[in-house]
């Protein structure tokens, strides 16, 4: 249980702590072009991986796998602190999301074995609370880091936490298995690991060359790949992610709402500081608390999500978080520059949408598969939040580039774009513009962001509608004709 909280705590604060740093970050390194990119490199290699690291956690035990993913997310955390340019500190993420992929999937899987159905819902919320807490103090932390000393350390802290998750866990985790002989699937493996890259490549391109021809070959390419993967998938004799995944409406369902409020998720941390320094001129500090009423209430809903699920079942929880998080990112995009109690209260509502609904929603994929199988299950939950995640970032980022673009010629306000924003972000720049200049700078970042937020609200909507086909009868968990591990801690 140690481990798991470490894991969590790991993966919320690398989660929020960075995305406060990012003003700073551009300000140093100076690469707002680029901005997007350190977002979804670590978003990419922490997504194509999953299914890998949950297929060999269920053929080889879960053990193994999580030290290898702490190992590699520890040297690639002290790797980002050390970079001195932008190109540098994106190859360095990308080798702190190959390490992050298998971290929390193998450690909530862990969870699933260690604990019943019941117990499970009894005490996720405790679990939630962790990752809450964790992922509160992470922007605000973040925020001092950078305000008083260096935005490198917000990457050094990692290194304790993942030696001491890798000493712990080596130590206390006992692991029996039967053992049997098992074959990776090397060919779905490389398709769609190929496929999914494919696609996030093409689509953190800038916004002007998503319809070139170039692209259009690109997202055919993906296309050949996905199929080709799903084809081969059918006859593989232990797939990388099993055909129960396609086939039982739980799970469906599930990993169609994963993916969707991960675009929500990942676009407010991603987009929000940016928006409170940038449009309203506040500190790194500020920038730092934005998100926090969302992780406020994500771990607050999860506590009281479980014993209700247990009275109510998945449908019902579901449906109100789904409908939470619609409701949140409608008043987000539409009162915006309302003030900070209204914008708070949105965040609110949608970090409790996502407490009730993806927490029901990983009990309830868990307790429909076997053991041999709900590695590749939870797994698959963080493969499509994280692949949300990686696909609505860059989109916002296309998004917010376009805008910026537009709304710049059309107030000759600046021949590059890039400058509005560095120069907002710079509180010494920021100071030494004319009011005049000042002002029309804001209000193109302002309504470009605004932009943004609605995309993240049309996400939103599709969160809510699938939550309507969540299953109303539970599902028990199937028997295996293979040998249950057995676990003990």
């Amino acid at each position: 249980m140690v481990t798991v909280m470490l894991a969590m705590v790991l993966a919320a604060l690398d989660m929020t702590i960075v995305g406060t740093a990012m003003p700073s970050i551009i300000n140093d390194l100076h690469g707002l072009a680029t901005y997007s990119w350190v977002f979804s490199a670590y978003l990419l290699t922490s997504t194509v991986p999953v299914p890998i690291f949950s297929k060999l956690a269920d053929m080889y035990g879960r053990k193994r796998l999580f030290l290898i993913g702490a190992g590699i997310f520890t040297i690639g955390s002290l790797l980002c602190g050390v970079a001195v340019t932008m190109p540098q500190l994106i190859a360095f993420r990308a080798i702190q999301g190959l390490g992050a992929a298998g971290v929390l999937p193998i450690a909530l899987t862990i969870i699933g074995d260690v604990f019943t159905m019941e117990q499970r819902a009894r005490i996720q919320g405790f679990f939630s609370a962790v990752w809450g807490i964790s992922a509160v103090v992470g922007p605000l932390l973040g925020a001092v880091i950078v305000e008083y000393t260096n935005w490198r350390l917000v990457f050094y802290l990692n290194v304790p936490i993942g030696i001491l998750v890798m000493i712990v866990l080596a130590l206390s985790f006992k692991e029996r298995k039967s053992v049997t002989k098992h074959r990776l699937d090397w060919l779905g493996t490389i398709l769609l690991s190929a496929g999914v890259t494919l696609l996030l490549l093409t689509l953190v391109q800038d916004s002007s060359h998503l319809l070139s021809p170039s692209a259009i070959a690109m997202f055919t390419l993906v296309l050949a790949c996905l199929i080709a993967f799903a084809w081969w998938e059918r006859r593989a004799t232990e797939p990388v992610l099993p055909s129960i995944l396609f086939q039982h409406r739980m799970l469906l369902v599930a990993n169609g709402v994963n993916l969707f409020a991960g675009a929500v998720m990942f676009g407010l941390i991603s987009y929000l500081p940016l928006f409170v320094q940038g449009v309203e001129g506040g500190s790194p500090t500020l920038a730092g608390r934005a998100i926090t009423p969302m992780l406020i209430g994500w771990p607050l809903a999860a506590l009281v999500a479980g014993p209700i699920l247990l009275r109510v079942g998945f449908r019902i929880i579901g449906i109100v978080g789904g409908l939470l998080i619609a409701v949140g990112s409608a008043i987000l995009a539409a009162a915006l520059n309302s003030g900070q109690v209204t914008v708070d209260g949105a965040l609110f509502l949608i970090g409790v949408g996502m407490g009730l609904s993806l927490t029901g929603l990983l009990i309830a994929a868990q307790n429909a598969v076997p053991w041999n199988v709900r590695g590749a299950v939870t797994g698959s939950s963080q493969f499509f939040r994280t692949i949300g995640g990686s696909i609505g970032v860059a989109l916002m980022g296309a998004i917010l580039n376009a805008q910026l673009t537009t709304r710049a010629i059309a107030t000759h306000a600046a021949t590059n774009p890039s400058l509005i924003t560095e120069s907002l972000l710079s509180a010494n720049v920021r100071a030494m513009l004319p009011n005049s200049v000042l002002t029309t700078y804001v209000h193109i970042l302002n309504g470009s962001l605004r932009d943004v937020f609605i995309s993240g609200f049309i996400f939103s909507l599709a969160v809510a509608v699938l939550v309507l086909l969540i299953p109303s009868k539970r599902t028990e968990p199937k028997t295996s004709s293979q040998s249950v591990h057995q676990m003990s801690s």
